[in-house]
C-alpha cells in the first residue's frame, strides 16, 4: 500500500480503539500494522512468508503490541490464538473488548478468508477487508435474479451484515494490480442471531445444491431431499411459485424452505 491515508481510513472504518485486539492478515512490511498499533491496538499478525514475518516482528518488537504468527491464515487456528492473546495481555479487559479483523488480503484468498472468519461472531465483532472491487460489489450488492447472486451471498448475510465502504484505486498499490479494490465491513452476528435452521451444514448443503443446477427449478434440483411435489407444496406455503429457481429466493426464503422440506 503506497498511500498511508488508505490505511488510516481502513482503521477508521473499524473504529479501532485503545486496547482492541486486531487480527491482521499478511502484514507485509507493516504499513497497516503501524497504523493499527498507533491507534492503540494489540495486533495478531498472520504472515505466511517467513522472511516478511521476521521483518515485521523485528520492526515492532519494542512496542510490545505485536505478535506475529508465521502461518497460512486458511490453516491457522485463529480462535485459539486470539483467546491466548486475550488471556496473556493484562491491559485488555476481556469482558468488554471484542476482537476485530482489519486486513488488506491477497485477492485470490478472499473467498476462503470470508468463509473462515464470518462464522466467528463469538470471537470477532467486525471483519474489515480490502477486497477486489468486483468481489466487494458482488458480496454486498448482488440482487435477486442476477448472475452475480450466488451461494456466497446467502452465506455472507447468514453470518453478517455487510456494507461497502469505499473504493481504492489500483494506483495506490505496488506492484500495481490490474483491478481496483474496495473496503467492505462485515458486522458479525452473534450465534444467537443466526437464522433458525436445524443444521447450518444441512442448510448450506441445500443452498449449494440449488445453485449447482441454477437453470433448474428447485422442485428438480432438490429431489435428493424430498419429492418434487413436496418441494412445490413447500414453496407455495411460503408464498412462492412452485416453479421457482434459486436466484429468485432471498436468504429468508431459503431458511423457510429448508425448515419445511427437512421435516418432510
Amino acid at each position: 500500500m503506497l498511500n498511508s491515508d488508505i490505511n488510516e481510513k481502513l482503521v477508521g472504518v473499524a473504529c479501532v480503539e485503545e486496547g482492541d485486539i486486531v487480527l491482521e492478515i499478511g502484514p507485509g512490511t507493516g504499513s497497516l500494522t503501524n497504523t493499527l498499533i498507533n491507534s492503540g491496538a494489540f495486533v495478531l499478525a498472520v504472515e505466511k512468508d517467513k522472511h516478511m514475518a521476521a521483518l515485521v516482528s523485528e520492526r515492532f518488537s519494542s512496542t510490545g503490541k505485536l505478535k506475529v504468527l508465521n502461518e497460512d491464515i486458511v490453516k491457522c487456528h485463529v480462535r485459539a490464538h486470539i483467546s491466548s492473546l486475550v488471556e496473556s495481555t493484562k491491559e485488555i479487559d476481556s469482558d468488554t473488548r471484542k476482537s476485530k479483523v482489519v486486513a488488506n488480503i491477497p485477492f485470490y484468498i478472499s473467498t476462503d478468508v470470508i468463509k473462515q472468519l464470518l462464522p466467528m461472531g463469538d470471537t470477532f465483532s467486525e471483519v474489515i477487508l480490502l477486497l477486489q472491487e468486483e468481489t466487494a460489489l458482488r458480496l454486498v450488492e448482488a440482487s435477486l435474479r442476477t448472475p452475480e447472486y450466488r451461494p456466497i451471498n446467502i452465506f455472507v448475510n447468514y453470518y453478517s451484515d455487510p456494507e461497502y465502504k469505499f473504493k481504492v484505486a489500483r494506483t495506490n498499490f505496488f506492484p500495481q494490480p490490474n483491478v481496483d479494490a474496495a473496503v467492505v465491513s462485515f458486522k458479525l452476528k452473534q450465534p444467537s442471531e443466526y437464522p433458525e435452521v436445524s443444521s447450518s451444514k444441512s442448510f448450506f448443503g441445500m443452498v449449494n445444491s440449488a445453485f449447482n443446477e441454477k437453470r433448474k427449478m428447485l422442485r428438480n434440483s432438490l429431489q435428493h431431499i424430498c419429492t418434487s411435489v413436496e418441494i412445490e407444496e413447500a414453496l407455495e406455503s411460503i408464498g412462492l411459485l412452485s416453479t421457482s429457481r434459486p436466484e429468485e429466493l432471498t436468504m429468508n426464503d431459503f431458511v423457510k424452505l429448508h425448515n419445511i422440506i427437512t421435516k418432510v
